[in-house]
């Protein structure tokens, strides 16, 4: 007998037990969305939202932490299910930029996109913070024309078949439109939403209420405080203030680097545009 290949009991019982942890660990649901590997083959560069391209727009998706690859596969299913039936008729009109940053770059250079992503629909970015993920919109719809029509859709449908929607959103909670994306700096976010405010604020009644609703994430040279005394000076005079019920929420969100905005309406109505908790209130309801 080989003594030095042999195993005694004691022996294999370890090595079962650590085969055991090992396939525990690699049956897992998810992959963290840290690991380089994954951010390298699935997700563009966070610095990718720097460049100067005025019509970059998007959604932003919450979910749990370390649940982001989970994510990433249902809200990529789901953009592209729900825009052919929403907006049969929308085009690509995506340009890639070849310019520089607007902001200096402290990644690494930014990655050469495979070819086969230029015809995609949607682009997942990396938002470089955890319990997110971030899909570019490369079509002619607003991200807010999108999520309007899609709470919408489900609106009609019945108890069973918006179980079932459902369903296939369980890792997804908060869907948040962004029309605009610009560098997270004062200067720009002013920019940005001079932008936001010609196209949705100019044809509002003087009776609209308004509120700023801001969050940040990974980013510590920026404030709460320092949005709202940006923003609120360049909202129209006629609009009255209320924090409670809205009538139209400006909504900022600062990500590491980049900064999002949107003007959204009935934003508590709309359990602040999230969906799981949208569709089980009117499933209760029926």
């Amino acid at each position: 007998m080989d003594t030095q290949n042999a195993k005694r009991p004691h022996d294999q019982s370890e090595d079962n037990a650590t085969l055991s942890k090992k396939q525990k660990k690699d049956t897992s649901n998810t992959i963290p969305i840290m690991r380089g590997r994954f951010k390298q083959r699935w997700l563009t560069k966070h610095s990718s939202l720097l460049k100067r391209a005025d019509s970059q727009s998007g959604i932003m998706v919450s979910c749990g932490v370390k649940s982001e690859t989970r994510a990433l596969g249902q809200v990529q299913q789901g953009l592209e299910r729900y825009v052919l039936q929403l907006f049969p008729q929308c085009e690509l009109t995506w340009e890639r930029f070849e310019g520089d940053l607007d902001v200096e770059e402290t990644e690494e250079a930014p990655q050469r996109e495979v070819s086969d992503r230029k015809e995609k629909r949607f682009q997942a970015v990396d938002v470089a913070c955890g319990g997110l993920v971030f899909y570019r919109f490369k079509i002619n719809v607003k991200p807010t024309e999108f999520v309007t029509k899609l709470i919408d859709y489900f609106a009609n449908l019945s108890k069973e078949e918006r179980a079932n929607e459902l369903s296939k959103l369980s890792h997804c909670a908060r869907w948040i439109p962004l029309d605009f994306i610009c560098p997270a700096t004062t200067e720009r976010m002013a920019k940005c939403f001079e932008r936001l405010k010609d196209i949705h604020l100019t044809d509002k009644t003087a009776n609209t209420s308004v509120a700023i609703v801001t969050e940040i994430r990974n980013n510590i040279s920026i404030k709460k405080e320092d949005i709202i005394q940006l923003i609120a000076p360049l909202i129209p005079s006629n609009f009255k203030v209320d924090l409670k019920n809205p009538t139209l929420v400006i909504f900022v969100t600062v990500f590491k680097s980049a900064c999002g905005m949107s003007a959204l309406e009935n934003y508590y109505g709309r359990k602040k545009y999230n969906l799981a908790a949208l569709l089980e209130d009117d499933s209760n309801k029926q």
